[in-house]
């Protein structure tokens, strides 16, 4: 139950003194190292011994029970401790010689409803652990289960790598995370006052909210949607792998598969195989029943290689996965380089008249070139035609112009 000694517990631990930031300190460079390193057990040191739970307990805390002090002291504490994270992890993998992005890193950028789930009730077993007097291993395992230190880490990685991807996929995990937290502090603290005094209440502690709490459930959820989609990609993604594996397993069962690939943004499934030479129809029959595992919309291309030993083996794979690697690497700068190239032209387009607020170009996948021009004012089919004649005149290689009206 809720207790003078609770909070007061909770006072200490979410004030600011050098032996949370010494700790802090610690935890940072821990957790940074575990990533770097790609190292789950260094990881899970860091989150034992980060302080960043409390101060999250203690605005939960402090907003239950109308605790002004509670709430500055938790606010001031937890604002410190993400900037003191942020300029340290950002420092470390700025120096570090390992530059590449480790599995434990990519983890912690594609939060999900899962990672909401085990925010909200690892928030209640912490909330719950934090009021127990005898020492528990409750809160050590929320500690663990809600991660607050690896994605503020991941967060520090993204900035000092310029990886914006990985800034904001890090930055929405930890911020769901400590908003969970302060929530569940917050329900569970209310939910014990109300026990603590359950016959001194006349009306129901299940009331209907009211119109600030209301706005305060809608943000809470609308903060949960990215995830949910976030999520069911990852659910497509693994469905898919499945089915790939399943095809392997079945059509290519004699012979030796060095390296899968599935490329999902162009729905590509690639296979470097060794062993048994398949011949041209056999591969040809086994596109066709590609439907047969739900992967209709996706080609498939086959690399095979005489039979190897396991060292040739696997310098071959390194081999295929670098090529891959190069071949998405000058994909990416292409589309960036287009990406330039487009905003230059919209750019020297819009120059051309007076009349006209933005141009958005659209390119498909037969690269035909088409732009939006988005005008101030309607203009008459006059000098519609005449802006036209300007713009492929500048511009030929543009195939079809369409005009709309500003905020129409």
């Amino acid at each position: 139950m809720l207790t003078n000694t609770f909070i007061k517990k909770l006072t200490n631990d979410s004030k600011l003194n050098i032996e949370n930031l010494v700790i802090l300190t610690c935890a940072i460079f821990i957790a940074s190292i575990g990533l770097n390193m790609n190292s789950t057990a260094t990881i899970i040191g860091a989150m034992l011994i980060s302080p960043l739970m409390s101060p999250l307990l203690a605005i939960g805390t402090g907003l239950a029970i109308y605790d002004i002090k509670l709430i500055k002291n938790g606010s001031t504490t937890i604002l410190v401790e993400i900037i003191i994270s942020l300029l340290a992890s950002t420092s470390y993998f700025f120096f570090s010689p390992l530059s590449y992005a480790s599995k434990e890193i990519i983890a912690r950028t594609s939060p999900t409803i899962w990672d909401v789930m085990i925010a909200f009730f690892g928030g209640v077993a912490g909330i719950i652990g934090a009021s127990k007097k005898e020492a528990t291993n409750i809160v050590p395992g929320v500690a663990i289960a809600t991660a607050l230190m690896p994605p503020l880490c991941t967060v520090g990685y993204g900035i000092a790598s310029h990886n914006l991807t990985f800034f904001l996929g890090a930055s929405y995990l930890f911020l769901i995370n400590a908003v969970f937290i302060i929530l569940t502090a917050f329900l569970g603290v209310k939910a014990m006052r109300y026990l603590s005094h359950a016959n001194n209440y006349s009306t129901s502690f299940f009331r209907l909210p009211t119109r600030k709490e209301f706005f305060f459930i809608i943000a809470i959820l609308s903060l949960t949607i990215p995830s949910i989609f976030s999520a069911k990609q990852m659910v497509q993604q693994s469905i898919i792998e499945n089915n790939v594996h399943k095809l392997v397993a079945s059509e290519f069962a004699d012979s030796l598969v060095i390296k899968e690939d599935i490329d999902n943004q162009n729905k590509t499934i690639n296979l470097t195989i060794s062993g048994s030479k398949e011949n041209s129809q056999k591969i040809k029959r086994i596109k066709k029943r590609l439907t047969n595992y739900n992967l209709k919309d996706y080609s498939l291309n086959v690399i095979q290689v005489a039979q190897l030993n396991v060292a040739t083996e696997r310098q071959l794979n390194n081999q295929v996965t670098s090529i891959i690697n190069r071949q998405r690497q000058t994909e990416d700068e292409k589309n960036k380089r287009r990406l330039i190239k487009q905003n230059k032209q919209n750019k020297k387009i819009a120059k051309l008249s007076h009349n006209i607020n933005s141009v958005t170009s659209v390119s498909d996948t037969n690269n035909n070139h088409s732009i939006i021009v988005e005008l101030h004012k309607k203009i008459n089919c006059e000098q519609k035609e005449q802006l036209t004649i300007k713009i492929k005149k500048n511009f030929p290689h543009i195939d079809k112009i369409e005009y709309v009206l500003e905020d129409s």
